[in-house]
């Protein structure tokens, strides 16, 4: 009976232990992790072949990016309406959802719903590629 009750009772600190030690590592773990560790994955395009008040489409993971050439300079914007989530077009000097009847700015604004499109973080390097984190 006491070796049961031993035994019992030395399972019971144990298993109490490990809990203690196990919930003290979930909440403390972010402390010691660095973000900036992580480097960041990057996606290179090429923007040679984009003429003058063109835009092209290019994929990132499972998203796309509108890319346009407007006076020598480049507007990128993720390829979905941030409210309805369709596809975005460029069509006579304004980008244009082809599910609802709304036109942003070649700023990707548009005035009436005080809306911006999305951005992706990028940059254009001095090789006239597109490099998007």
């Amino acid at each position: 009976m006491k070796d049961t009750k031993l035994f019992l009772r030395v399972t019971l600190k144990l298993l109490t232990g490990f809990a203690v030690l196990s919930l003290a590592y979930i909440l403390l773990a972010g402390l010691f992790i660095d973000p900036n560790d992580d480097p960041k994955e990057s996606y290179t395009f090429e923007l040679s072949s984009l003429t003058e008040n063109q835009a092209t489409y290019f994929n990132v993971n499972r998203r796309e990016l509108l890319v346009i050439n407007v006076q020598g300079s480049y507007r990128v914007f993720w390829a979905n309406d941030p409210i309805y989530g369709c596809r975005l077009e460029f069509k006579r000097g304004y980008i244009v959802p082809v599910c609802i009847d709304i036109k942003y700015t070649l700023l990707g604004f548009h005035k009436a719903t005080n809306q911006l499109l999305a951005k992706p973080d990028y940059k254009i390097n001095q090789y006239g590629q597109l490099v998007v984190y």
